[in-house]
């Protein structure tokens, strides 16, 4: 490795300010490193993707994201090149693939695959060749205090990651058209082809992002590393310094040889006693007694307007002062002084049960809960917002119906109607709803609790008209609401009949 060739300042760094180096190289070579990517993804994830849809599961996909590790070794060949003015060509990067791809690959990809610092330890495989007992002892070197921050960073890009996809998918359903009908909850409950190919596409495109973004990020916490366990600063400016001194005019050297020529021998050196004393006083003054070396972490607020403070603020930055009091006096005037270990442990009890509560919360929406004693589920008194308790409910449906049409208000109309067959079919066909549910996924969970009978394919019916009228804006005429109102009609006398 020739440090003289590296087109970035090696210096010591702290690690947010390595992260900050690794975003300045991808920005650099942005371009070349996603042709990399594509060069050895591309293809892999369009045979997957092909894969799962058309065995309608998501297990190819997975393998895509588990190969991660792999797909990350060429993007790191690259950017190690390219630090030291070689540019390697795709022909290279396939033609090297076995010598860079394979040292370490296997432990990545099973029992080291969710390691944080995945791509800070891929340098060490990869770029030094270390094996056995010499890698352990790497590994433990580079990662020794203080922390590289790698697992951080690899938390602040798997989040940036998610958050990109996501947004990327709500950018494209906000541009389908309304005439389509579409819900939000259609792109998570319906798993049909299109959803998913839409789905894994944008979290590819998210990737060819992320990925050279998270390599170089760990490439540069790899190299600012190094840079402060070998010296590699240091070496540079001596190196540079050596140079310059080499760069001297023939003549002085000359001259000096010619005022060395005629010198007589040699006097003899200082005894060896004396050498000795100057090595022990020297040892001495470098020793803790006269050179303590200690090292502190200790936070520090940032100035704010006093005037701007809340309760809050001066709660956090009271909690956080007790912390870094190293010694606490034994005894205190303050009425708040507690113990730094029972600060740490309400704190962690309290995260803990709202997290416990969260999760609960989650379980219980999507139904995966605690069962209820009674087995029974709770009907609810709201769908897609609209009231379906009986005392809101027309006492004539029929009347209310045919005022509605007589004003021509085709949306009340349909309201009334789906509101009193939900009212119904729930009660007889009892059914476990989230809160919030809609009317298709009030219509997909009596599907799949009950079947196909009649009348919840009238209410498909009936929700189809419903949505084209308050959704998309094309509603039905009136001819059409009038024999929806007959089919219910007949559909309740028939109930009655076999009470």
């Amino acid at each position: 490795m020739e440090l003289e060739k590296a087109s970035a300042r090696l210096a010591p760094r702290s690690p947010w300010q390595a992260v900050d180096l690794g975003t300045k190289l991808y920005r650099q070579w942005a371009a070349p490193v996603l042709w990399v990517w594509l060069a050895f993804t591309l293809v892999p994830f369009g045979l997957l993707l092909g894969w799962s849809l058309l065995a309608e599961t998501l297990w190819p996909l997975f393998l895509f994201w588990w190969l991660k590790p792999l797909w990350e070794r060429p993007l790191l060949a690259w950017y190690s090149h390219a630090l030291f003015a070689e540019t390697l060509t795709l022909k290279q990067l396939f033609q090297r693939w076995r010598h860079y791809a394979l040292p370490g690959l296997a432990s990545q990809l099973t029992w080291r695959r969710f390691s944080p610092a995945r791509s800070f330890n891929t340098c060490v495989w990869q770029l030094e060749g270390a094996k056995g007992e010499q890698l352990s002892q790497r590994l433990r070197a580079l990662n020794s205090y203080p922390s590289n921050r790698a697992g951080i960073m690899t938390i602040v890009v798997l989040h940036l990651e998610q958050f990109m996809a996501m947004g990327l998918m709500v950018l494209l359903y906000t541009l389908v058209p309304w005439q389509f009908s579409l819900e939000w909850s259609d792109w998570f409950y319906d798993q049909g082809a299109l959803q998913m190919a839409i789905a894994s596409a944008t979290l590819y495109l998210v990737m060819c992002v992320t990925e050279p973004l998270y390599v170089a990020c760990g490439f540069a916490l790899y190299l600012n590393k190094r840079t402060w366990l070998e010296g590699w600063d240091l070496q540079l400016g001596l190196t540079r310094l050596a140079r310059h001194r080499a760069t001297r005019s023939g003549a002085t050297v000359l001259m000096l040889l010619a005022l060395m020529l005629p010198l007589p021998e040699p006097a003899t050196a200082q005894p060896a006693p004396r050498n000795e004393e100057q090595q022990q006083v020297i040892e001495l003054l470098a020793s803790p007694d006269y050179m303590p070396f200690e090292e502190r972490t200790e936070r520090q607020w940032k100035d704010r307007d006093e005037d701007s403070s809340s309760w809050l603020e001066e709660f956090w930055k009271h909690f956080f002062d007790n912390l870094d009091d190293d010694e606490q006096p034994e005894s205190s005037s303050r009425p708040f002084d507690i113990p730094d270990a029972v600060l740490w442990i309400l704190f962690w009890a309290l995260f803990a049960g709202l997290v416990i509560w969260l999760l609960t919360k989650v379980m219980n929406q999507l139904g995966l809960g605690s069962q209820r004693r009674d087995h029974s589920p709770v009907i609810p008194t709201h769908v897609a917002g609209m009231d379906i308790r009986r005392h809101s409910l027309p006492k004539n449906l029929r009347q209310a119906v045919e005022n509605a049409l007589a004003a021509n208000d085709i949306r009340l109309a349909l309201s009334l109607m789906l509101r009193s067959a939900l009212a119904s079919l729930l009660r007889r066909y009892p059914v476990a709803l989230a809160a919030g549910s809609t009317e298709q996924q009030c219509l997909r969970s009596l599907k799949a609790s009950h079947g196909e009978p009649l009348p919840i394919l009238y209410l498909q019916r009936l929700i189809q008209a419903w949505i084209s009228t308050a959704w998309a804006h094309r509603p039905v005429d009136a001819d059409a609401v009038r024999s929806l109102l007959t089919h219910w009609e007949q559909i309740r006398a028939e109930e009655a009949a076999d009470a």
